[in-house]
């Protein structure tokens, strides 16, 4: 497997990553990369987790690429992209977003209460089955509004699970997700980042925070599209250990990865 593309990058604007455009291009170009999609944190009216561009960053984001794409063209194929929640009450904000750039990332990383507010809960801490279940419903009504062109580490929400194949809710969230990406032919993203985060020891089990091989063998049992992407938030992470044990384990498993992102810009 020689994937010579990543669509999950990362800029210094979003206060957790480094590097600018270029500063990932020139890196690209050393590992022989034919595309580069930059997709970091967009700006949330709703959500304050000091983890994402601020409004006013935004034109200084898109600049850099736009920037950045002129200057390399020909030598790599570059998209700007934005990594985003998913809300139904925010259609306006990712239509005004998908005006700006090329494709948007559903990372979902928080769950809405009941009245439709992001709550504070973080998805690395669910473990109720209700709110597992909560998650996927989101992700799934994300996956069919059309404005996402792939699940960012769609299995974030297993971290606390560490016997999958016990958990009906864990099951059916997993079953609920993948069949839904099938369907809509909307990729999931195999993310080499939760690699990065280490492996975590719980009830006697050990394993990435993700990528879940359950979660993944259900996805290529139900025929979906999967990606290979780093999640870089440096511009080393676009070819580092992670992703060489990323590979291993696609090999392990028996993963199809999709080469190429499809996105019409």
């Amino acid at each position: 497997m020689n994937i010579k593309t990543n669509y999950h990058t990362h800029h210094e604007l979003c206060k957790h990553a480094e590097g600018t455009a270029e500063d990932y291009v020139k890196k690209a170009l050393e590992l022989g990369f034919e595309e580069l999609g930059f997709s970091d944190h967009a700006p949330s009216r709703t959500l304050k987790d000091n983890a994402r561009m601020d409004f006013e960053d935004l034109p200084v984001y898109l600049e850099d690429l736009e920037r950045t794409a002129s200057k390399y063209k020909g030598r790599i194929k570059i998209y700007k992209g934005f990594e985003i929640e998913y809300s139904p009450k925010n259609h306006d904000v990712y239509d005004w977003l998908l005006q700006k750039v090329d494709y948007l990332a559903l990372g979902q990383h928080f769950l809405e209460n009941h009245t439709r507010k992001f709550d504070g809960n973080y998805v690395f801490r669910l473990k109720k089955g209700k709110d597992l279940v909560t998650y996927a419903k989101i992700v799934t009504e994300a996956i069919f509004s059309g404005y996402f062109a792939f699940v960012a580490h769609p299995d974030i929400f297993l971290s606390q699970i560490p016997s999958i194949e016990d958990n009906s809710d864990a099951l059916r969230a997993i079953n609920m997700i993948t069949q839904a990406a099938a369907k809509a032919g909307v990729p999931l993203e195999f993310n080499a980042n939760g690699i990065r985060r280490g492996v975590i020891h719980k009830q006697g089990k050990s394993y990435y925070h993700y990528p879940r091989k359950a979660f993944f063998k259900q996805a290529e049992k139900h025929g979906c599209k999967i990606i290979l992407s780093s999640d870089a938030h440096e511009p080393d992470n676009l070819h580092d250990y992670a992703i060489d044990e990323a590979k291993r384990l696609i090999d392990e498993w028996g993963i199809t990865i999709e080469e190429k992102l499809d996105i019409r810009s």
